[in-house]
């Protein structure tokens, strides 16, 4: 301490004298209570002056600053202020955590969750130390400093958020993290502008303005100046046109398309009926189940209804339920992760009776009633967009969701040859003008709504007019229009009439202007006959492209059960009615009950479960369950419940149990096994007591099953399972070429009486095979390639106890070495095939082995994917490898008994042969006696 205050003595009374503080981090700064005004060499602090207040020490570091090496102002180990430096923004592990902050432009409220962008700007701190000024995903905002942590440059403690080109596509390489050098996503903005280097990482915090990566202090003077002059493209800026392109368009891709790409590309082969997430990221882990199966038909008929682009919203979907997998869409039928907010997405999160009713809820009440709405606050354009304008302003944390579903939405294009890429005519509003559209092409006509200031505003244009007031542009109205033009709070959207206008110098960026022009459209209706609809009509009418199929949701009828229409869905050219048809129900009843035992806070399952329908003509039909099916269930209260099955207007029950008693138990073994783990893991031999202790853990998680574990967990616990056995059960693995290992075999097989046998123990073996079954195959290489992976090898596995196979209780983990020639960014994936479906099973890797965490034993799919990441980690060691294998003692009682067998037989047949040799022998002396006798 007193030296401390020395020091500040020396620098009060001979003013700047620097001191030396070596500094890698902002955590070596030194620590106290003062305000320290520093300069920020590599790596050493160069402590100029001290201050006992704010103020005091930003008029030193006012007067410092061209002085000296990028000086900051640190107090307590923290960076108030810098001259050069980014911003890692706070977050928590459980990702629960929004940091607010004010639009700089105009003060409108926002926020970003540092989970999904760790890394942002840093342009500046107020002058009273409490607010900072940072840019990320196109807006420059004031957030709290406390919300925060700036990193002068020279102390970045990772690599930041770049874009990288590769094969011809731009790539934005995101951040979770500062503390790792990962990039925690890799982002297809598309195809990549030609100004753009292949193999160069360029950094941008707006996403449309690039600097090499040498130009970190250019760009941030750039951003502070409002200027882009020093960037790699400053009069091209880049737009993704995917994430730029309003929902107030029609997609060019078929409903037949996108019914072929979810069945016979990503192999999609029917809906969620159980659940399984081994990685616990909250997606199920069956990679051809999705929830999209069955529902395409509803994307397009409320795209026509409500003006809702069906590719964009599929790819919105995609996006945020893992293409139908998540947790949200199986247990709540909800396909956007509506009303599920960062604080708690299980608690919040909307269910739906259905999954097109959720479709129909997005199309008609989120897009079209609420963000294309400029009377609603969620407003700033129904495009994509980022934290500027557009649907990420208020529709996610995430600050570049936009990109992420604009991802989606390319990634489907694609797969059709790019048939909505620059399809629209665009207009780029990038001033800070709050743009006015008007009801017509003249100043004097009614203003319908505007785009408020902040920059990144999109317009579809159709057509460009010149009259006596100028140049205008017709564009496609983001509001609802009624028959006189003017703006009403309808969702019905009238493609051919929802029409308004721009000046032409209210845009200052235009894109595909060749494709200006409107589609032509004929109308359709449908009959419910009697039914009803989603939204209660009786009937539906909307118009399609000419020459389209028209598509629509089956409409419900008491007691009658949907059938068809009165005539076939074909393509159309003319003005159109289809009527509905049913059959009579008399009543359905449970065919085969589902799953009916459930765990405290358990998900439904109702695989396995079937409907009878009972008709009144006396036949009947038999349905699987599906979740649209189900209801009045709830997994979080304890006790009997009645889950409802509704169908054809009927309705009837079966009963659940929900169990909380076993959940008590296994918290109780989840807390044994993570002391068992702290006092174990790292002991070479357990004592006679915690071998007693290891034992009865063992024979608990026997009779009530293993609660989840990490891989880290189950590799540890199974290794402390296997000293406490100590040889008494035989653990074997064979050489083979894939050098396998496993962890987990002790933890799968119940004991039993195993450790009662005194000789012939009990062996348990892994045996791996370098083939599979052709068929089974072809449908994991399909789901594969469907789903973005390289096939890479094929292999099976299976599990013996003594000469009998066996299935696994639980998961185990298995090692195998990575192929030859595998590169250190190949991420890489194991898939595994059962019954039909094909699992992605939780996959880790080191430098040399690739880890993976399977439910069940069977056949395997070694895939990969390049990512800009390298896998540099160390190798870490199964519990049961070939070097430690032991005897396969049944094997060799089995060989051995074949052995005396053959040995007995070949003594039999020796026997024999002898015999049959000495019985000739006989015979033909017996001969020679007779010809003699015959002779005399």
């Amino acid at each position: 301490m007193f030296k401390k205050y020395c020091i500040l003595i020396i620098v009060f009374v001979l003013g700047l004298l620097p001191i030396q503080v070596n500094a890698l981090s902002t955590s070596d700064f030194v620590v106290s209570e003062d305000f320290s005004i520093v300069s920020i060499e590599k790596d050493v602090v160069n402590i100029l002056q001290t201050a006992k207040n704010y103020k005091s020490a930003l008029a030193i570091y006012n007067r410092e600053a061209s002085n000296y090496n990028n000086v900051a102002i640190v107090q307590n180990g923290k960076v108030l202020q810098a001259e050069y430096g980014l911003i890692s923004i706070k977050s928590t592990p459980a990702c629960d955590y929004n940091v607010e902050f004010r639009n700089v432009i105009d003060n409108g409220s926002n926020y970003v969750n540092g989970c999904y962008g760790a890394d942002a700007a840093y342009l500046g701190t107020n002058e009273s130390g409490t607010k900072v000024m940072m840019m990320i995903s196109g807006v420059a905002g004031w957030v709290n400093i406390d919300d925060v942590t700036i990193y002068p440059l020279e102390m970045l403690p990772s690599r930041s958020s770049t874009y990288v080109v590769k094969e011809g596509y731009l790539y934005h390489q995101i951040k979770q993290s500062f503390s790792s050098d990962f990039y925690s996503a890799l982002i297809n903005n598309g195809p990549a502008p030609s100004y753009l280097e292949s193999d160069v990482e360029y950094y941008s915090y707006d996403g449309h303005y690039f600097y090499n990566n040498d130009s970190l202090w250019v760009m941030l003077d750039d951003l502070k100046a409002s200027s882009r002059a020093s960037s790699v493209n400053p009069n091209e800026p880049y737009y993704n046109y995917y994430q730029f392109v309003s929902h107030r368009t029609l997609t060019n891709v078929t409903y037949e398309e996108v019914l072929d790409y979810f069945r016979n590309t990503l192999q999609v082969s029917h809906q969620i009926t159980s659940y399984l997430d081994m990685d616990k990221d909250s997606a199920d882990d069956t990679l051809n189940r999705s929830q999209f199966y069955d529902e395409e038909d509803s994307f397009f008929q409320y795209q026509y209804q409500y003006g809702a682009n069906a590719l964009m919203m599929i790819g919105l979907s995609m996006n945020e339920t893992a293409i139908g997998r998540s947790s949200l869409a199986f247990t709540r039928n909800n396909l956007f992760g509506h009303a599920a907010y960062d604080s708690d997405v299980e608690k919040n999160a909307s269910r739906y009776f259905g999954v097109n009713s959720s479709i129909y809820s997005h199309a008609k009440y989120y897009i079209s009633g609420s963000y294309a709405n400029p009377f609603r606050f969620q407003f700033h354009g129904s495009f994509f967009g980022n934290k500027a304008n557009g649907m990420n302003v208020s529709y996610a944390s995430d600050p570049y969701w936009g990109e992420k579903a604009a991802q989606f939405y390319l990634n489907i294009d694609e797969a059709f040859g790019f048939k909505d890429y620059n399809s629209v005519a665009l207009g780029i509003k990038t001033s800070q003008e709050d743009v006015k559209v008007y009801q017509y092409d003249s100043t004097t006509s009614t203003i319908l709504y505007s785009t408020g200031k902040n920059p990144d505003f999109a317009f579809v244009i159709l057509d460009e007019i010149t009259n006596a007031e100028g140049t205008w542009y017709k564009i496609q109205s983001e509001a609802t229009l009624n028959e006189e033009s003017k703006v009403d709070m309808m969702y019905y959207y009238d493609y051919l009439n929802n029409i308004a206008y721009i000046k032409q110098s209210d845009v200052q960026l235009l894109l595909n202007m060749d494709k200006l022009g409107q589609k032509e459209l004929v109308g359709v209706t449908f009959d419910a006959n009697g039914g009803v609809f989603q939204d209660d009509s009786t009937s539906i009418h909307y118009a399609l492209e000419m020459g389209r199929t028209p598509v629509i949701e089956v409409p419900t009828k008491e007691n009658a059960y949907f059938v068809g229409w009165d005539k076939e869905i074909a393509p159309i050219s003319e003005e159109t009615t289809y009527v509905a048809q049913y059959k009579d129900v008399a009543s359905i009843e449970m065919k085969q009950l589902p799953i009916q035992d459930f765990e405290w806070n358990d998900r439904i399952n109702i695989d396995k479960g079937i409907v009878q329908i009972n008709f009144t003509d006396q036949t009947t039909e038999e349905v699987e369950l599906s979740t649209s099916m189900v209801s009045n269930f709830d997994l979080k209260t304890e006790g009997d419940q009645e889950v409802i099955v509704s169908v054809a207007g009927k309705t009837i029950s079966y009963p659940i149990t929900v169990n909380k008693e076993l959940d008590t138990i296994r918290q109780e073994l989840k807390e044994e096994i993570t002391l068992v783990l702290e006092e174990m893991s790292e002991l070479e031999e357990l004592s006679p007591e915690q071998v007693e202790r290891v034992l009865a853990l063992k024979q608990r998680m026997d009779e009530y099953m293993v609660p989840y574990l990490t891989q880290p967990q189950l590799r540890a616990l199974d290794g402390i399972i296997y000293k406490a056995i100590n040889h008494r059960i035989h653990y074997v693995i064979y050489k083979n070429d894939l050098d396998a290992s496993i962890s987990g075999l002790s933890l799968s097989i119940d004991l039993g009486d195993s450790l009662d046998k005194k000789y012939l123990k009990d062996t348990i073996k892994l045996i791996v095979k370098n083939s599979i079954n052709k068929e089974h195959e072809k449908l994991m290489e399909a789901v594969a390639v469907g789903n973005g992976y390289k096939v890479v090898d094929s292999f099976a596995i299976k599990t013996q106890k003594n000469l009998d196979n066996f299935e696994l209780n639980t998961p185990v983990l298995i090692s195998i070495k990575k192929p030859e020639g595998a590169k250190d960014n190949e991420l890489f994936t194991v898939l595994l095939y059962v019954d039909g479906e094909v699992v992605k099973c939780y996959t880790k890797q080191t430098n040399n082995y690739i880890q993976f965490m399977t439910p069940a034993i069977g056949e395997f799919m070694l895939v990969s994917r390049t990512t800009t990441n390298e896998y540099i980690i160390d190798d870490v060691i199964e519990t049961v490898r070939v070097d430690n294998s032991d005897a396969d003692i049944p094997a060799l009682i089995a060989a051995g008994l074949f052995g005396l067998a053959i040995l007995l037989g070949a003594i039999v047949g020796v026997d024999a042969l002898l015999r049959k040799r000495r019985r000739k022998k006989i015979h033909d002396q017996q001969k020679d006696t007779v010809e003699d006798d015959s002779i005399q």
